[in-house]
């Protein structure tokens, strides 16, 4: 399961906030989870498969390295470390999902962790963007890009990710005297 990955635990760790000392079982399912998750939805099946089989035999090299250390890293990154999130706070047992806790620190509440929430997946959309701005760029460079061979293969999603927004009901306010004053006032 994580033999091809684009990064590693070391790498998110060296470059992120994240105690040496997080369990690698924690870590390692996640970014596994994310890349075939998000990543996958970026480059598209067919390129992401390619890209997965040179990691697994040694042989990214050249426009496919690039494209790995320099643009899928990061965006792999943050997303690991927004999905990380649930797993970090809680432990999954026999009986019941506990909190953890330990003598020197305490749990977050569940206002704080949506907002790290929020931050990390503001910085995975950043980077996922940047992703999907040099394929978009650069898709001389990558052939499989926009291919799928199957009805299955995912095509990669394109432009800004789309955030749901509830606008009301579209009915105006029956009487609102700061809006629509009336004509004695």
């Amino acid at each position: 399961m994580t033999s091809g990955l684009f990064i590693s635990e070391k790498f998110v760790k060296n470059n992120s906030a994240l105690d040496e000392n997080v369990d690698m079982k924690k870590i390692l399912p996640t970014i596994w989870q994310s890349q075939v998750q998000y990543i996958q939805s970026y480059l598209g099946t067919v390129l992401y498969d390619d890209l997965e089989a040179k990691v697994i035999a040694g042989t990214l090299a050249g426009n496919d390295l690039i494209l790995v250390n320099k643009y899928i890293s990061n965006a792999l990154l943050y997303w690991t470390l927004y999905e990380l999130q649930i797993p970090l706070l809680f432990n999954f047992r026999n009986k019941s999902t506990a909190t953890n806790n330990s003598d020197y620190s305490n749990p977050i509440g569940t206002k704080e962790l949506a907002r790290i929430e929020n931050r990390m997946k503001d910085k995975a959309e950043f980077f996922s963007e940047r992703l999907t701005d040099y394929l978009s760029a650069k898709a001389n460079l990558y052939p499989l890009y926009m291919k799928a061979n199957t009805s299955a293969d995912m095509l990669p999603e394109l432009g800004r990710p789309t955030v749901s927004v509830y606008l009301g009901s579209g009915h105006a306010p029956k009487c609102n005297k700061f809006l629509y004053p009336t004509p004695d006032e």
